[in-house]
């Protein structure tokens, strides 16, 4: 079960890097909760992904640590504004992510997005 947790987690980062969203293995309800913002749902979550993938360079998996239904991936992403450090943490039933909830410093972020949003 540990394996397969693994390998619906890179699945899911190695669509978010390829901006490939018909590879992500979402639940249709998935939860995704974040500094920023609450996605619910497939549709509300491939938006959200579609405002952040432009933002987004590369992703460096520090870490991925998993049990029976979940797994933490340390992260690395580099983005447009710098690089920045995140925690994601999966919750993955019958192979597909039922919840995401991301930890990160969202200020870069924002103060690039403000930045732009002035010029």
């Amino acid at each position: 079960m540990r394996e397969e947790v693994l390998r619906v987690v890179e699945t899911y980062i190695e669509a978010v890097r390829k901006n490939d969203t018909a590879r992500l293995p979402l639940h249709r309800d998935v939860v995704f909760a974040g500094p920023l913002r609450t996605y619910r749902g497939v549709a509300e979550f491939e938006k959200g992904i579609a405002e952040f993938v432009p933002l987004m360079k590369s992703i460096d998996v520090i870490r991925l640590a998993a049990d029976e239904e979940t797994c933490a991936a340390v992260l690395d992403i580099d983005t447009v504004f710098g690089r920045i450090p995140f925690l994601e943490y999966f919750h993955v039933q019958n192979g597909k992510i039922v919840s995401i909830r991301t930890y990160y410093d969202p200020r870069m972020i924002l103060e690039g997005l403000s930045k732009r949003a002035k010029v």
